[in-house]
Parts: structure tokens; C-alpha cells; sequence
């Protein structure tokens, strides 16, 4: 007599039913169908929102048991050792693998690629019972999977649309006049020491092939030192801003960069060598805590934060600045400034320190997607001259709020609106593959100690 045994029927029920899942869920699954011999079917990728089919795809193979406890199974974890046999057969595969384990007493589904076992026994998976279930979170990851590995480049294919991109560019409302003439130095380094000897301190202006650039009209200040003044004059901003001359494009952009370092001088510094503009510490290892609007609720940053040496509790290590890089573009016939966030880090809040790059790429290592954001939205407000409202419940206390940067005369930076993308890039999908993650996400949680002074602006 011919018998169907209970795991015949339970393996053909789980795929079933995982079949259902990954429909349920948007996606296509075929079946392998009676001359499975490893692989049980294949999970196209479909955009859910336009039907779209995206040509990309992951081999499954189903596991089902009926009940009981999977290996070192606990409330957070367990752990699934493959086939020897098997894996060399999944590793052949022309397709990634993944293997799905579906438990019919609490209808458990779970996955993961084959190719995840640990270095040296690439046998066993370990599953993560939050993050390895088969649901809607999964299947960005999942088709990530699917991404050609040989290929330059990486690309997560996109599930969703309507994503807005938030850009890292401000445009630059220009005076309306811009100051030129003639000088008796070829480039503006020779004139330092001139106008060094008036009390002339700005240097919102460029000597470039013995020409003197200004949006400050320099009449009546110590630039009168280092111009022929009867050569002066006022001309529409227009003719440099808009040339298509390369030499003119370097002026202006040098003009640029020098005009809005002296806007900002009062909050924020210059250093010359990493081309920063960073937050001014108040005092000597003191820190500064900034406070902001990031697109609609007030919220706060400490841009000037002091570290203390984790063996010598009472020795400054270093101090960390929130900065960023100006770079200056001309696009469509206006001119943008993009931010791009950094950091300094200084012996004492003032005098760079001695291991500023290797300070800056440590952290840089740990700065995640959210806080680069962050960033770029607290230097915007910033820039915008814009203030919090002072009776906001959240800063009772501070004051004073905010902080303004004046523009009067000089340069007016508008934000811009954010653009609604296509397509969505599932930030979820972009896990981290290095072995070092752990580690380094342990050393950012635990942080070094902290200096407990802080100033508000």
C-alpha cells in the first residue's frame, strides 16, 4: 500500500503556506515543483505600489517541523546547523540562497541566507528571532540579496515610492552690487601685512591678478590701504557671478567662502587647514550646547563636547566640534552652498589637535544616516538666521534662545524645499556586513566620559 508520511505532508503544507506569505506580502513565489532536489522555488522581487516586476530573485529552500524547540532556542535566538551536502549544493547555486524555517505550533516563520554562517562554521545560522522574521520588514532585505555582488557598485532594489530627499544645499540670495578695483598687490597674501597695520580686521574680500573683489564697499575702512581708491567702483553682481569666465568662477567662490566665514565669525571659526567652518567652544574645555528646529520640533545638539582620557579621569583627551565643509556651486545661473558635516577636534576647545585626522575618521567610522541629517538641518537653521520661539516649553530656562546670523549687506541663505523621489531606498536594507559592526557599536554606545559643563546659544 502507498503511504504519504506526516513529514511529506508537512513539508508540502509549510511551503504552502510560505508560498502564501511572500504572495500575501506583494511578491512573487514559484515552486520548483516534483524535481526539487534542494531548492524549492525562487521569490521574485515585484514593486508593490506600481506591480512592477523587478527581474530579481532568491532561490528558498523550506524547512518545516511540526513543533518543538530548534537548537539553543531561546527567547531571543536559535541556532540551525545545515548539511554539509547541502551547503555545497546551495553554494553552487547561481542564485543566493535563503533558508526559511516555518514551525506549524506557533506558525513561526523565519529566514536567512545560507551564507551567514559565521567564519569558520559556515554551517550554522544563528537567527535573530526579532530581526529574521518573515514579514513586511524582511523583504527589502531579502532583495537586497539579490543585488549582482560582482558588479561595481552596490544597489538596494527599491520597494516603495513617494520618498522625500531632504538636500544638503542652500541657495544664495546675492547683494545686488558687488565692489571692484585696482590694487598694488598681485594676490591678496601680500596685502596682509598692510592692512594688518590700520585695525582692519575682515577679510571679506580677494586679490586676484591685481584686482581687489568685495561685496563690503571698502570706502572709509582699512581696505582703502591695499586699493587704489580712484579706481573703485560699484558694479551689477551679475558680471562675475554669472561669467562664464573659469578666473571669475574662482573668484567668486573664493569672495563667496571668505564673505560668509566673516557672517558667521561670531559663532562659528575657521580652520584652514581641513577647510571647516566649526563651532566656537565658549571657554577653555567648556562645552556648548546648540538649540534648533530640525523641520518641525525644537530640538538641541552639544556642538562643543569635552572628553576625558578613560584611564586619567582628570586629564582632557580631547575636545569634539560640530562643523562642516562649505562648497560652493553654481547651478541653473544661481548659486548654491552644499554642507557637508565634519568635525574638529582641538587640545583645550581652541588649538587643533595634534591627532585631529585621526580623531575625525574614528568618528566618522561610528556617524550614522540620522545624525549626518541632523546636522545638516542645525546648520541650516543657523544660516537662515533663524530663532527659536523663546516661550517653546522645551528650552524653560535658556537663554538665549537660539541663534541669529546677521546678513544685512552681506549674503541670505534660503533653504530649499525637499524633493519627492520615485522610487524609496529602504534604509533597513543597508545592513551592516562588517565583522567589526559589533564592535564599533559597542565602543559608540559606551562613548568616553563627558565634561558636565555646558553653555546654551
Amino acid at each position: 500500500m502507498k503511504t504519504v508520511t506526516q513529514n511529506q505532508l508537512n513539508g508540502e503544507f509549510g511551503e504552502t503556506l510560505v508560498k502564501a506569505r511572500v504572495m500575501k506580502l506583494g511578491h512573487v513565489f514559484q515552486g520548483t515543483g516534483r524535481m526539487e532536489t534542494g531548492i524549492d522555488g525562487t521569490i521574485e522581487f515585484r514593486d508593490p505600489q506600481t506591480g512592477r516586476m523587478t527581474g530579481k530573485m532568491v532561490a528558498v529552500q523550506v524547512k518545516t517541523r511540526e513543533k518543538g524547540d530548534y537548537t539553543a532556542e531561546s527567547d531571543g535566538s536559535f541556532e540551525y546547523l545545515m548539511k554539509t551536502a547541502d551547503l555545497a549544493y546551495w553554494r553552487s547555486s547561481s542564485l543566493p540562497v535563503v533558508l526559511i524555517l516555518h514551525r506549524l505550533s506557533d506558525d513561526s516563520v523565519f529566514w536567512k541566507a545560507v551564507a551567514d554562517g559565521a567564519l569558520g562554521e559556515e554551517r550554522r545560522l544563528v537567527f535573530d528571532k526579532a530581526s529574521d522574521r518573515l514579514d513586511p520588514a524582511a523583504m527589502d532585505r531579502l532583495a537586497a540579496l539579490s543585488v549582482e555582488r560582482g558588479r561595481l557598485g552596490s544597489h538596494v532594489p527599491p520597494m516603495r515610492v513617494g520618498e522625500l530627499a531632504h538636500l544638503n544645499l542652500m541657495r544664495i540670495a546675492l547683494p545686488a552690487e558687488i565692489f571692484v578695483a585696482d590694487s598694488p598687490f598681485a594676490k591678496g597674501r601680500d596685502a596682509i601685512s598692510t592692512l594688518l597695520a590700520t585695525e582692519e580686521r575682515r577679510f571679506d574680500w580677494v586679490i586676484r591678478g591685481r584686482r581687489f573683489v568685495s561685496f563690503r564697499d571698502p570706502r572709509g575702512t582699512g581696505l582703502e590701504s591695499i586699493i587704489d581708491v580712484d579706481t573703485l567702483e560699484a558694479v551689477d553682481t551679475d558680471l562675475i557671478a554669472d561669467s562664464d569666465d573659469p578666473d571669475e568662477e574662482v573668484v567668486m567662490i573664493e569672495l563667496l567662502r571668505r564673505t560668509m566665514v566673516e557672517q558667521v565669525s561670531k559663532t562659528l571659526a575657521w580652520e584652514h587647514k581641513s577647510r571647516t567652518l566649526y563651532f566656537r567652544a565658549p571657554e577653555r574645555f567648556q562645552t556648548r550646547r546648540y538649540e534648533y528646529r530640525s523641520l518641525k520640533e525644537p530640538t538641541s545638539a552639544m556642538v562643543v563636547q569635552v572628553y576625558f582620557n578613560k584611564k586619567r579621569k582628570d586629564e582632557v583627551h580631547s575636545v569634539r566640534h560640530h562643523g562642516f565643509s562649505p562648497r560652493f556651486e553654481r547651478i541653473a545661473g544661481e548659486w548654491f552652498l552644499s554642507i557637508s558635516p565634519t568635525f574638529v577636534f582641538t587640545e583645550d576647545g581652541f588649538r587643533l589637535h595634534r591627532f585631529s585626522a585621526d580623531l575625525l575618521a574614528g568618528k566618522k567610522r561610528k556617524d550614522r544616516n540620522g545624525s549626518i541629517r541632523g546636522q545638516v538641518f542645525m546648520f541650516r537653521f543657523l544660516l537662515t538666521g533663524a530663532r527659536l520661539d523663546a516661550a517653546s516649553p522645551m528650552f524653560e530656562g535658556f537663554e538665549p534662545i537660539g541663534a541669529a546670523i546677521p546678513t544685512e549687506g552681506l549674503l541670505a541663505f534660503e533653504t530649499i524645499d525637499p524633493v519627492e523621489m520615485e522610487v524609496a531606498v529602504p534604509e533597513d536594507a543597508w545592513a551592516v556586513s562588517d565583522p567589526n559592526a559589533k564592535k564599533m557599536k559597542a565602543e559608540n554606545d559606551e562613548g568616553p566620559t563627558q565634561h558636565s559643563l555646558e553653555m546654551t546659544v
